[in-house]
């Protein structure tokens, strides 16, 4: 006696179930504005450490204890390389970062990553300044902070006044391409790169003038990709008329990418400097709170055995 052939069931739901996207939410345009919402997210203090304007001034006293040896080679954390690399280009001093061979003879700095990085940065420039014999109260002038465009900046002016909010609302929920025009703005993308990295636990990618001119200007991306990546592109306060960044920009809208110029206050180059410093924290500490994480935490890096 054969036994009948089993046949399978299926069950359907009537009302069959969504599917599961897992997408960040879309920020509230007054979300930033939300002081008791970024206290929240702040147990380092962070906020009130990127509104100190007298972190220059810090800097290039704390630094004055290694001002009685010739600098040549510098030892820095490895996060610190690109400020470092930064202040050599501006100031021309030749200087070995983090050298291979020349481990006894280089200066080994306290300076770290948590430090501010326009304190890091008035650091480096004042051993600059002292390689090239010029007086700290000359320096001090050079690095002249514009206050009331950094006033801007705090959470307490709204993000319609508000450089760095403004900002940090164009990158949520996409993978910002910071393009650099000159090698010291590289460095500083790094350092932006890396504030991002840290604090809001999100990726940013960094291009100077020729990667932007012989690669991401010929790459045919997906249709999607428009609205995932965006531009930001650093810029002196007054460039000069560079006919290939002209066309660059003019492939790039074709493509349907368009690129947000970020330009500091006008001034010497290292003052601009310091104030795209400034603003990269401040862009950082709003990207963090907007994807609702709290640069405290570090969680990833501590998985990866990267951080205490």
């Amino acid at each position: 006696m054969t036994k009948p052939p089993r046949r399978l069931v299926f069950a359907f739901s009537q009302r069959p179930s969504k599917p599961c996207i897992f997408t960040h939410k879309e920020p509230s345009l007054h979300e930033l504005d939300d002081l008791d919402l970024l206290a929240r997210a702040d147990r380092l203090r962070l906020h009130e450490r990127a509104g100190d304007f007298t972190l220059v001034r810090r800097g290039l006293i704390d630094a004055q204890a290694h001002l009685d040896q010739p600098v040549a080679a510098l030892l820095v954390a490895a996060d610190l390389e690109a400020l470092a690399l930064a202040v050599s280009r501006l100031y021309s001093t030749g200087w070995s970062v983090n050298p291979a061979d020349e481990t006894r003879s280089a200066l080994a700095l306290r300076v770290r990553f948590d430090d501010h990085p326009a304190y890091v940065f008035a650091y480096l420039c004042a051993l600059a300044a002292h390689s090239a014999h010029t007086p700290l109260d000359t320096l001090a002038d050079s690095l002249a902070l514009n206050e009331a465009w950094l006033h801007s900046l705090l959470p307490a002016t709204p993000h319609l006044q508000n450089p760095a909010k403004q900002l940090a609302l164009r990158l949520f929920s996409h993978t910002p391409l910071l393009w650099a025009e000159s090698p010291w703005l590289v460095n500083i993308a790094q350092d932006w790169r890396l504030r991002i990295l840290r604090y809001a636990e999100s990726a940013a990618l960094v291009a100077d003038l020729s990667d932007m001119l012989q690669g991401w200007s010929m790459a045919r991306f997906p249709t999607f990709w428009p609205n995932t990546i965006c531009i930001a592109r650093l810029a002196s306060a007054a460039p000069a008329y560079d006919a290939r960044i002209f066309a660059l920009q003019s492939i790039l809208r074709k493509r349907r990418f368009d690129s947000i110029e970020i330009a500091p206050p006008a001034g010497s180059a290292p003052a601009m400097a310091l104030h795209l410093l400034y603003w990269g924290e401040w862009v950082a500490l709003y990207l963090a709170a907007l994807y609702g994480v709290d640069p405290a935490d570090r969680v990833p890096l501590q998985l990866l055995g990267m951080a205490e």
